[in-house]
């Protein structure tokens, strides 16, 4: 038998090559979509804070309640914030801490003032860790560490005293 068939036509096998390729590549798709699909979610912790400044916060030299600066934080690791001093904080947080700031939110606090905060964070942010703007230093506690459970929904509150930050 030759190589035309009846009609004319060259057969070479192509076809069913041609066939096998498909095959393949269908097979590969299949498999890619399915590894796509399986594929987790990045973990997001859901963090609701309630931030409640006390009607003594940050008294003046008269000892008079006087408003007062809070940052949060969400960081990667809390050993650069421990280590910081108040004023490289203050004054240049984004150099000091670098890359372990996942998140920033500053708010003035105003004696009794109470306000919500919502953060959603990346599984690499661990811990939550807040500074206070004190007039007092010397007498002051103006930072307070918390870590955070990755992918859980955490409730706190941030209470502004006289003189101390906490996390509850």
């Amino acid at each position: 038998m030759n190589a035309f068939s009846r009609s004319g036509a060259v057969r070479d096998g192509s076809r069913g090559r041609g066939l096998s390729r498909v095959m393949v590549w269908a097979s590969l798709l299949v498999v890619a979509l399915s590894l796509t699909a399986c594929a987790s979610k990045p973990v997001v912790s859901q963090v609701k804070l309630n931030l409640a400044a006390g009607a003594d916060v940050n008294p003046d030299a008269r000892n008079r309640p006087s408003p007062i600066t809070v940052r949060v934080y969400a960081l990667k690791s809390a050993a650069s914030f421990e280590a910081a001093d108040f004023f490289s904080l203050f004054e240049k947080d984004a150099t000091v801490l670098g890359a372990d700031v996942v998140s920033r939110e500053e708010l003035l606090m105003r004696p009794g003032d109470s306000k919500p905060l919502d953060m959603k964070l990346p599984p690499e942010a661990k811990v939550l860790a807040v500074f206070a703007a004190y007039r007092d230093l010397d007498r002051a506690r103006w930072r307070a560490v918390r870590m955070i459970e990755v992918g859980k929904e955490v409730k706190l509150q941030i209470k502004a005293g006289a003189r101390q930050i906490t996390i509850e």
